[in-house]
């Protein structure tokens, strides 16, 4: 009778370091993007992480893991393993969309730049052959479930959150692969700071799950007439080809807030990027990545629903119900698409309290994004200047033009620039900015194989701030397999 070998990992990792700025906040790229870690206002930090996995047999395998900076906890978890199922419970650094190289700007479904959430989910997160289809066609796709914080206007909200891609995978005829999938998300639940619960039993999970609705006959914000909380995502397409030894890879993403708006492909509000991994060999540039984001149409100007005021289109300015989707806001999930005051999408849309770092006090119309329509074009890369010495450049120009709500003095009204050519508003006209980051790491430094130096130097500039910023470290990584 023949014994199963068991095999571990544990990595152990200890940095210290200060980060520096000009101004009361981090540049952008020092600040965002960092799984919620950064406060931008301690100027020393001490960071840790600690993962540990066992392989059981060749079926199962559990995994557990925590990290800090300072007093914030990024994560903490178990993970449970059989086969290509995977089970994790509790805080979980995770990523919907994208291609997950460090060169983007943020995906458009939850990107790295909020601390995650406690979490319960189930996952086929590595692609799995489908029959009889001789691997030509794949799938994964996850299912989760997340309670967010209890400071917030809709207390103790849940989110429901689910994923399915389908691959078609030509590899290794033609060295092509496509695969196109959804991300869908969703609050619920929670209490209103009026005392209304919002309803989260079991059939209402189910409705959440299919974005079905209920009437709301009393006017009270016990629950939404058009689909019961707030529901967003993305439509994804992803085209990867191999060139010899080099690889170019094609993101498209499409945000969505509502059934209206689910689009495969859009030319009005996306997300493109390509990225160009030239070898696996040590050269000066191994990764080049360009990325175009705008959202600015959010399905055109017209209201989202007719009011006592506006009942028909002709009102509406000849426009049709249902648009000004507001990208990551909700009228009754006002704190919006963020956790803990960072948003959970791209970090190029502004929250409200963020921007008045910067600019003169203004209304916030009851939401917490104060800018999400904007344009960008986005540049990543990085290379080895040796076998010790690597780097990452990021380089984004933005154009904000902050929302319908704020243009036309609400999200259910045409006042504003509608009715005074002369109206006063923060991103009237729009604001021009820069966002530059460059980060070099000297690993095995001085000849000591655990040690790793880095320096990230971020400059920010245009027309809503100028700022430079600075972060040294040293970490102490302990890798055991």
């Amino acid at each position: 009778m023949s014994q199963t070998s068991k095999s571990d990992s544990v990595l152990i990792e200890a940095e210290m370091g200060t980060l520096l700025s000009t101004k009361k906040f981090a540049p952008f790229y020092l600040h965002n993007n960092q799984f919620g870690e950064v406060s931008g206002d301690d100027p020393i930090f001490l960071k840790g992480k600690v993962s540990y996995k066992e392989s059981i047999n060749e079926a199962w395998s559990y995994s557990t893991g925590l990290s800090f900076r300072n007093d914030a906890l990024s994560s903490l978890f178990l993970g449970l393993r059989f086969k290509d199922w995977e089970f994790k419970a509790g805080r979980v650094k995770t990523t919907y969309g994208g291609l997950h190289s460090g060169l983007s700007s943020g995906s458009l479904a939850m990107s790295e730049n909020a601390l995650p959430m406690p979490m319960l989910e189930i996952s086929l997160n590595k692609y799995k052959s489908v029959p009889f289809t001789h691997g030509y066609l794949k799938l994964k796709g996850s299912l989760s479930q997340r309670w967010m914080e209890k400071d917030r206007y809709i207390s103790r909200a849940l989110l429901h959150g689910k994923s399915f891609y389908a691959m078609i995978d030509l590899d290794d005829l033609i060295g092509f692969q496509v695969s196109s999938g959804m991300v869908h998300f969703a609050q619920y639940g929670g209490v209103s700071p009026q005392g209304d619960r919002q309803p989260s039993n079991l059939n209402d999970y189910f409705k959440v799950f299919t974005g079905r609705g209920i009437h709301n006959p009393d006017g009270t914000t016990a629950g939404e007439g058009n689909a019961i909380g707030n529901h967003l995502g993305l439509t994804e397409i992803i085209f990867k080809k191999k060139l010899g030894e080099h690889i170019l890879t094609l993101n498209y993403q499409k945000p969505f807030e509502d059934n209206g708006s689910i689009q495969l492909i859009s030319f009005k509000d996306f997300l493109i990027g390509l990225e160009w991994d030239l070898s696996q060999r040590q050269s000066l540039v191994n990764k080049l990545y360009v990325e175009v984001v705008t959202t600015k149409w959010q399905s055109g100007r017209g209201l989202p629903d007719a009011t006592d005021a506006i009942k028909t289109e002709e009102d509406n300015r000849n426009n049709k119900f249902g648009e000004r989707d507001d990208i990551y806001n909700n009228y009754l999930y006002r704190t919006g698409w963020t956790y803990h005051g960072q948003v959970i999408g791209t970090p190029l849309i502004l929250t409200h309290k963020y921007t008045l770092n910067f600019l003169t006090p203004y209304p916030d119309y009851e939401t917490a994004i104060a800018n999400n329509r904007l344009s960008a074009l986005h540049l990543g890369i990085e290379g080895r200047f040796s076998s010790k010495i690597t780097y990452k450049g990021l380089f984004t120009y933005t154009k904000n033009f902050g929302t319908y709500a704020g243009i036309y003095e609400g999200r259910f009204n045409w006042g504003g620039i509608d009715s005074n050519p002369n109206f006063e508003y923060v991103f009237l006209p729009a604001r021009k900015q820069f966002y530059t980051s460059l980060e070099v790491n000297y690993a095995q430094a001085f000849n000591f194989k655990p040690l790793v130096l880095s320096a990230r130097f971020a400059s920010d500039f245009g027309e809503m701030y100028n700022a430079l910023g600075l972060e040294l470290s040293v970490l102490y990584r302990l890798l055991n397999y």
